[in-house]
């Protein structure tokens, strides 16, 4: 697959890395192009060469990449922005959090450059110096566009990530002056700050602390003599920007959670501009009575009573004022005032907290008004304007000169909203108004628009594309970035996390290229047949195959040497699907609003690499067993990131528990009293979770759980500081969508119960399956039915042992499957339900998020007949070591013909001999149709219960591969009978080139 990436900058960036990781993860082979005519990484943002007074305006700390974040990399090469004036010393705490904008581009050079550093061996970066000047379809009309024309070459991806506009209509042009001249600046932002920092920094002057300052960090400023005689600026609003809080200080460090969790939940559900604003300001309004709260208490332990109460009513209304910027005040003392609030040398105040509610509920506003929400606002575009100013300002050090200065009378406020006066009375201007987001004549988006490819939505001012970024008419186009701007609500940020546009493409992508992979074979050097022929049972049930197995499978000698390492069977484990799984499930939460973690069932395979795998993406681990429990913390797992859900739970395992913050599935009263008198013997607080059992009229009867009137009935009983309750268990067998609809609401009864009782429940924990599909073809799978059927009722000749009518089986194929299905589960009315009581989902899955993850390799033995002329093929395993419950693995095994096989002895019509030798007592004997049978000496030892077809042959030496049996098939069942040794855990994919040995084993 063929792309091209138009941008290096930092989306461009985070595309190479996202498609890299995923394709050198997944095993595909992707050709990328990135077309920039600069040097890759800064944008026009963060250039080297620029001074190092101009800062970052947010937290560095958002600031990551593949080669990690900035923070560490800045302590790695010991590198820090260098001082410009004493000035810098009052602010150095937080110079780790605003550092030059210079310092943040020379990590995403390093971070380009350890990109291309380490790509998988299977994908190519090509980097073209020069800029795009078309893109258009590739031989086709605009209308079934497919490929794409870049600069004259043909791709089957594009991506569109070209930053900002580099001009724009509406930009005036400069006035250049003497140095000594006044100059106009329009625009009272952050481009008006460096600005004014170029024209007096820049021109010698320098910042120091003032002698008698008023109020920590306060500078005073010392020309140089180059400087104009006055900078006079002017814009619309006629007002500076608020302050941001020192980062050490103490509004950045209150406990705001519940709120702020609370208050997304309120944005979610808005549907209307004033539902909007009013879950703004009565966020807002709890954080200032909180800020209020902490702020009185340290001025009374420095004996200052002199703060204000707290007068929620007169709050609201003046939050109300900043939302709608009717609040009124002098300018510059409004600056003053910003600042000293971030310095906490005074009580916050209604700006600031309408300001910081709007900043931390962003992530909540963007997911809201995106993608369509907007429709919903139709005054949400002035309500952002208007906190754009108020929201992300700069940081104190900025606000610091830009007050020194005007206390000097450099800066001048005399015309701040009269353009015509202000340009008038000055020599030279500087327009500090950049292109705004969104779409902008003269662009190659603008383009694509102009020759109705893209379009613009009406009420927006940025491209339509889907979550992915794709077009909605051209999958193959995709823009990321401020061509999107509305239809993705503030997409211009160097944050990883506040939008996942990017991680969508590129997942995309490298799906699209596993499925072209898994019908090919992995190498091309010389044709060879599809890995799938070479076996495949009489009713065939084609698996669903990872690219990973894909290239084992043609790899002869590796399997061999995986057989001869570790002995057979092997059970050869790859995780790179269990983190794509995952974030399958998370993301089909995110698109309904909803908060989905995911505790991988530890019980679906013992392996220790799954649950690393989980430690490291930041998820969790369900356990039902002491070792399972005490593995997992020895992984290092956070015990909060842990859920005990064993059926029996004996004292040693409670108190692990208890010790470690594991929260606990309460399965009944009778154990909750456990939990309670154990956690008071430790003289400690257990966290945990009743267990529901839903009403037997509503769903079938259970095992598991209490009903939720015996739970109800019995909270008020339980001791608050032995037992914290933090949310609701259910566990669910089956996977019908509406079964968890109806158990969900029932744990809504029993939350508010819990939450009238005095505690503050958090999540629903969704327990049993979540579906998967181990064929693609529905049709094949529906076939096997009919010909199963034909089989007991005497109308065909059995195909299975026996002619076991395999009447318990899992249901191999099935739709939809996680993602998909997780968004049944989450309709409406359970959307509202977890955001109105300001709930996350759990969900536990095991098999689901282990689909392909595991591929079982056992050595052939023998081919042979039974007495009754029944043809058997021989595998060096047994039985336990590929079964569940269930009655058989509903999907055909791949052949892996053993690498020193000699040629295929043909008959003289050229079609397979039946038998090499002329007799199955040879060792290479060969068959080309038999059952899988193993090594227990039972006669029903059967490895796979249907006949299977080998049309080239298969003979002792070779391999029998059965893919995607990670999710119980290994482990659930597994005995070491007639003392036959367990099979080993080896694990591909990892640092080493070469199979390692799972640490479960060691």
């Amino acid at each position: 697959m063929k792309l091209a990436i138009i941008g290096g900058g930092p989306r461009g960036l985070w595309a190479v890395e996202e498609l890299a990781s995923r394709a050198g993860r997944a095993g595909v082979s992707l050709d990328v192009h990135v077309f920039e005519p600069g040097q890759l990484g800064p944008g026009s943002a963060y250039s080297p060469q620029q001074p190092s007074y101009k800062r970052m305006n947010v937290t560095s700390r958002i600031v990551s990449t593949a080669l990690g974040s900035f923070t560490q990399w800045c302590r790695a090469c010991s590198a820090t922005a260098p001082r410009h004036s004493e000035a810098e010393d009052l602010f150095s705490s937080a110079d780790d959090y605003f550092p030059a904008r210079a310092l943040v581009g020379e990590f995403l050079i390093a971070s380009w450059e350890h990109t291309l550093g380490n790509l998988p061996r299977r994908v190519t970066v090509t980097v073209h110096h020069e800029k795009v000047t078309t893109l258009q379809p590739w031989d086709s009309a605009p209308e079934s566009a497919e490929r794409w024309s870049v600069n004259g070459s043909s791709f089957d991806r594009v991506l569109l990530a070209a930053g900002h506009a580099s001009t724009w209509p509406g930009a005036l042009d400069p006035v250049v002056a003497e140095d000594r001249d006044p100059i106009a600046l329009r625009g009272l932002a952050l481009t008006f700050i460096d600005a004014t920092l170029d024209l007096t920094e820049g021109r010698g002057g320098y910042f120091q602390p003032a002698e008698t300052p008023e109020f920590p960090g306060q500078l005073t400023y010392v020309p140089s003599g180059r400087e104009p005689r006055a900078i006079v600026p002017f814009s619309r609003s006629g007002r500076f920007m608020e302050t941001k809080v020192d980062p050490e200080g103490m509004l950045a460090h209150l406990d705001l959670e519940e709120s702020i969790i609370r208050g997304s939940n309120q944005v979610r559900l808005a549907s209307t501009d004033e539902e909007l604003t009013a879950a703004i300001a009565n966020t807002a309004c709890e954080m200032l009575s909180v800020a209020r709260c902490v702020y009185r208490t340290q001025a009374q332990s420095i004996g200052n009573v002199d703060t204000p109460a707290n007068h929620d009513e007169q709050d609201l209304v003046a939050i109300h004022q900043v939302l709608a910027g009717s609040d009124v005040g002098e300018p510059v003392e409004d600056l003053r005032q910003s600042l000293l609030v971030a310095t906490g040398s005074t009580p916050p105040t209604a700006r600031w907290a309408a300001g910081h509610a709007f900043r931390t509920l962003y992530p909540a506003i963007v997911e809201r008004t995106s993608f369509g929400g907007r429709m919903d606002f139709p005054g949400f575009g002035d309500l952002a304007r208007r906190m754009e100013r108020v929201a992300f300002g700069p940081p104190i050090i900025n606000s610091a000169k830009i007050l020194a200065l005007l206390d000097a009378g450099i800066l001048s406020t005399q015309h701040l909203t009269d353009e015509q006066a202000a340009r008038a009375t000055t020599q030279g201007f500087t327009d500090c108004v950049i292109a705004p987001p969104g779409l902008v004549p003269g662009t190659l988006a603008a383009e694509l628009v102009s020759q109705g490819i893209a379009h613009v939505p009406q009420g927006h001012r940025g491209i339509e594309v889907h979550r992915d970024g794709s077009l909605p008419d051209h999958p193959t186009l995709a823009i990321v970035g401020r061509d999107t701007e509305d239809v993705v609500l503030g997409p211009d940020t160097l944050s990883r996390t506040l939008h996942d546009v990017v991680t969508r493409w590129a997942r995309g992508v490298v799906e699209d290229a596993k499925k072209e992979h898994s019908n090919m074979n992995a190498h091309t050097t010389a044709p060879e047949p599809d890995v799938r022929s070479r076996a495949r049972a009489t009713v065939p049930l084609t698996a669903r195959l990872e690219p990973w197995m894909v290239d084992l499978a043609a790899d002869p000698a590796g399997a061999q040497r995986i057989i001869e390492t570790y002995g057979s069977p092997a059970n050869v484990l790859h995780t790179a699907a269990m983190r794509d799984n995952v974030e399958e499930l998370v993301t089909a939460g995110r698109d309904r609003g909803i908060d989905v973690r995911v505790f991988y069932a530890r019980k679906a395979n013992k392996a220790l690499c799954f649950v690393d795998t989980m430690r490291d993406a930041g998820h969790g681990v369900d356990v039902a067993s002491y070792r399972e429990l005490a593995h997992v913390l020895d992984r290092g797992v956070p015990g909060p990131r842990i859920i005990l859900s064993a059926a029996i739970k004996p004292d040693e395992l409670l108190e692990l528990a208890i010790r470690n913050d594991v929260t606990i599935s309460a399965d009944n009263v009778a154990e909750m009293r456990r939990i309670e008198a154990l956690a008071a013997s430790l003289q400690t607080t257990a966290i945990v979770a009743p267990r529901l059992a839903p009403r037997p009229d509503t769903l079938p009867a259970t095992r598991f759980g209490e009903l939720g009137g015996t739970w109800s009935a019995s909270l008020s009983s339980f001791d608050a500081t032995r037992v914290r309750i933090a949310g609701v268990h259910v566990h669910l067998h089956g996977y019908a969508a509406a079964d968890r609809r109806t158990a969900l609401q029932q744990c809504f009864e029993l939350i508010d119960a819990i939450a009238d009782g005095g505690h503050t429940p958090q999540f629903i924990d969704l327990g049993g399956g979540v579906p998967m599909s181990y064929l693609d073809d529905a049709e094949e799978f529906e076939n096997f039915h009919t010909q199963r059927q034909a089989m007991i009722d005497g109308r065909r000749e059995p195909f299975t042992w026996k002619a076991d009518p395999l009447a318990n089986t899992y249901p191999f194929h099935q739709s939809p499957t996680r993602g998909a299905w997780l968004q049944e589960v989450l309709d409406d009315s359970i959307v509202a339900g977890l955001q109105q009581r300001n709930l996350r989902l759990h969900l536990e899955p095991g098999r689901s998020i282990l689909d392909g993850c595991g591929m079982i390799l056992a050595r052939v033995a023998f081919t042979k007949t039974m007495s009754d002329g029944t043809p058997l093929v021989g595998l060096e395993m047994n039985r336990t070591q590929c079964r569940t419950t269930a009655d058989d693995i509903l999907l055909d095994p791949l052949l892996i013909p053993a690498s020193d096989r000699p040629e295929k002895i043909t008959d003289g019509a050229g079609q397979p001999a039946a038998d090499r030798a002329g007799n199955g007592a040879d060792d290479h004997a060969e068959s080309t149709e038999g059952f899988l049978v193993g090594a227990y000496c039972i006669e029903d030892e059967v490895i796979i219960r249907r006949k299977m077809e080998f049309p080239e042959g298969i003979a002792a030496g070779d391999i029998i591969a059965i893919p995607n049996t990670a999710g119980y098939f290994m482990h659930i069942l597994e005995s070491a009978s007639h003392q036959i040794p367990l099979a080993k855990n080896v694990v591909m994919g990892g640092i080493s080139a070469e199979p390692q040995l799972d640490q479960i084993d060691q």
